[in-house]
């Protein structure tokens, strides 16, 4: 099921690049790219979704070309994580964005993480979501606090693109509702967007 890293899709320097563009082609209703630094826990989130270790996790990981994994109902991309390098907004990579079914980004503590990342989609008029990954390393008692710092930093930077929010542990997808929820946006193409404080946070993992 899963096609590991032996095979990847290099970024070429034509944005009609005809293996790029028929590798976007046969998945074209459910291909989504996640977009995130190193350190997000990125491929970890996209391992859980395929149920596989395919994607290269931790200190090792070196992803420096869009990776497809290939799960049960769509197909995942796995973007070099990057946000200031000029070649990740180069028109190969824009016409490759624009082809995805749903981009995703992940963060894991402000919206700082990705900033260029989010004006460049909003500039072009590209959706995504927003994953939090690592929720669980907010202390409980903070968890409404650091949901209302994002919130305030989604409006202060006036990010227009944004379908969902998920708050999640990739480490514990069971922990926190919001994986579900994201699961079945992914699968379904649900219009279902959280943003609220899930009083169950208070109940898992005390």
């Amino acid at each position: 099921m899963g096609i590991g890293g032996s095979k990847t899709i290099t970024i070429i320097k034509t944005v009609t690049d005809p293996k790029l563009m028929k590798e976007l082609q046969r998945y074209r209703e459910r291909s989504f790219g996640f977009f995130g630094l190193t350190s997000t826990g990125k491929s970890t989130i996209i391992n859980k979704l395929i149920g596989f270790d395919l994607a290269e996790t931790g200190a090792g990981e070196t992803t420096q070309e869009i990776q497809p994994y290939e799960g049960q109902e769509y197909r995942l991309y796995d973007i070099p994580g990057r946000n200031d390098d000029l070649s990740y907004f180069s028109m190969e990579y824009i016409a490759f964005w624009k082809g995805l079914t749903g981009r995703l980004i992940v963060i894991t503590s402000t919206i700082k993480e990705m900033t260029k990342v989010f004006r460049l989609l909003d500039a072009i008029q590209l959706r995504y979501d927003i994953i939090v990954n690592k929720f669980d390393l907010v202390p409980i008692e903070e968890r409404q606090i650091f949901k209302q710092k994002i919130d305030k930093q989604i409006r202060g930077n006036n990010l227009q693109g944004i379908d969902h929010i998920w708050y999640v542990s990739a480490l514990n997808p069971n922990q926190f509702p919001h994986w579900l929820v994201m699961v079945d946006s992914l699968t379904n193409n649900t219009n279902y967007i959280s943003n609220d404080f899930d009083l169950i946070d208070y109940l898992i993992y005390e």
